[in-house]
């Protein structure tokens, strides 16, 4: 276990490289798992709207152009545990304030807080040691934290890395800083989790209405035989099943962004 305190012993040893949470890359099984689910998905529909093989072909292109949201998603993801992790840092930090300890040795012992609650490789006993690192190359405290912000693309980090330079540099009162900034965090955290709640059912009933369209078309295909005949395999038809995927699509869009709500 390591030892709180020892800045050498928590520096030491092989540390990732820093982040970049503004931005995600795919490993190669996740690559190939989203080709494929997305291939299927696209095999579906190409099925159940045109009864087509060149369909299934033309839309592929779709499943390519859908790693962009797909990774915005990821990067979401990636950004509230980062600020999830970053709270209880502060909370740490300031508690060890109270406790007599410098900021940088407030810091240090914060690092066996988040081992405890979130592991070893958690995101923010990663970015811990790489900061310890950084100060046992003689980097200021402030200029590592202004670094943990650009990268974070979380405007929360950023604000208190701005902060914390100017009460450093300006001796401020750190210890009320940190513990204001542990409270505004956590309070919007808690207002997060009172809106997911909320609209957790709405996330359901989104989920299940993307999928309904594609419901009726089988069940309808499966008891009626020839039903949609008229609409495959002809220009007509085509344009009405294209003009149909548009508007599913546009609607999905829609209701992502109506659930998408930013605190």
């Amino acid at each position: 276990m390591i030892r709180p305190g020892n800045k050498k012993t928590i520096a030491r040893g092989r540390l990732p490289p820093e982040t970049d949470y503004t931005s995600y890359t795919f490993s190669k099984y996740e690559i190939a798992l989203h080709l494929l689910c997305g291939g299927m998905f696209m095999a579906v529909v190409s099925w159940l709207f045109y009864d087509s093989v060149a369909a299934w072909v033309l839309l592929m292109p779709l499943v390519i152009l859908s790693f962009k949201d797909r990774g915005a998603a990821e990067c979401g993801k990636r950004k509230r545990k980062l600020e999830v992790e970053f709270r209880d840092v502060i909370l740490s930090v300031s508690s060890n304030l109270q406790a007599g300890y410098s900021v940088e040795n407030a810091f240090q012992e914060s690092y066996r807080d988040t081992v405890l609650l979130y592991g070893r490789e958690s995101v923010m006993a990663r970015e811990l040691r790489l900061i310890f690192r950084k100060l046992s190359n003689n980097e200021q405290l402030e200029s590592a934290l202004a670094n943990l912000a650009d990268r974070s693309g979380v405007q929360d980090i950023r604000d208190f890395a701005d902060i914390f330079q100017i009460a450093k540099r300006g001796g401020g009162d750190m210890r009320g800083i940190i513990a204001n900034t542990a409270e505004i965090i956590g309070d919007k955290q808690e207002i997060r989790r009172e809106i997911e709640t909320v609209v957790s059912e709405k996330r359901l009933e989104q989920l299940i209405m993307r999928y309904i369209p594609f419901v009726i078309i089988f069940y309808i295909s499966l008891t009626t035989k020839g039903y949609f005949e008229s609409l495959y395999h002809n220009i007509f038809g085509w344009v009405l099943m294209t003009g149909a995927l548009a508007v599913y699509a546009a609607a999905c869009r829609i209701s992502d962004k109506i659930l998408d709500i930013e605190v």
